[in-house]
């Protein structure tokens, strides 16, 4: 089978019932459904996911321990992947070192719709950081305190390159607001921050183009896209300056 590359955002929601698909279904995310145990075992074992929702509630017990003795085999493209379980109520248990080791977080049944929200953020938060560090440790042959310069450098210069690229272009200094988004892009691209690189591709070739009629919109994409970067600087760091 041909494996699908992470998607930043994609989960997975191994579950039935409308209770949980109906909250789902309003988030941005990109979230697939699976109920049939073999579509089940296809999608964990072509797709690589942020994050997995495992309702215990609607397979027996074999068919459970099947699914995460395969979302746990190392050579799995899942086998980091944090896993949420979904239980019963009355299935709970009494404290958190009961939970089994296998699953990294709980939802009870029936789940309101803040707890999911509550829950997804954190994770999808954690995910977040686990990604952008690969992405720059990979970049850096694993060096820890490379990577640690390279962030420190990036939230450091991004929110300078910004205020520049706003200033440039409220006083149609369109050279100048192209010339840092140029620098931006750049840095942004060697980094493999994709994230970024689309929408300051898109601002650059506006620019270069003299197509200014819709840059501000296109900045405020930036803007917004290195926001949701530059706001995991603490753990990013934080779990860099510990290696």
């Amino acid at each position: 089978m041909p494996l699908k590359t992470k998607q930043p955002g994609q989960f997975i929601a191994l579950l039935t019932g409308d209770t949980v698909r109906s909250p789902l279904k309003r988030h941005n995310q990109n979230i697939i459904v699976a109920n049939e145990h073999d579509d089940i075992l296809r999608l964990i074992a072509t797709t690589q996911f942020d994050l997995i929702l495992l309702d215990l509630t609607v397979n027996g017990h074999s068919r459970q321990s099947e699914l995460i003795d395969y979302l746990k085999d190392p050579l799995g493209i899942n086998s980091k992947t944090p896993i949420i379980a979904i239980i019963d109520r009355k299935e709970k248990p009494q404290n958190e070192k009961q939970y089994p080791v296998e699953f990294d977080d709980w939802l009870i049944k029936p789940i309101t719709e803040e707890r999911l929200n509550e829950i997804l953020d954190i994770w999808q938060t954690k995910a977040s950081v686990f990604n952008y560090t690969q992405i720059i440790l990979g970049k850096t042959k694993n060096n820890p305190h490379l990577a640690l310069t390279i962030f420190e450098k990036l939230f450091e210069e991004l929110p300078l390159q910004l205020i520049q690229i706003k200033d440039a272009l409220e006083n149609s200094q369109y050279d100048l607001a192209r010339e840092v988004t140029h620098k931006l892009n750049g840095s942004v691209s060697f980094c493999g921050l994709l994230e970024i690189r689309q929408p300051a591709n898109d601002l650059e070739i506006r620019l270069l183009n003299n197509n200014y009629a819709d840059t501000h919109q296109h900045f405020l994409t930036l803007q917004q896209c290195i926001l949701n970067f530059t706001r995991h600087q603490k753990a990013i760091l934080s779990i860099l300056g510990q290696s």
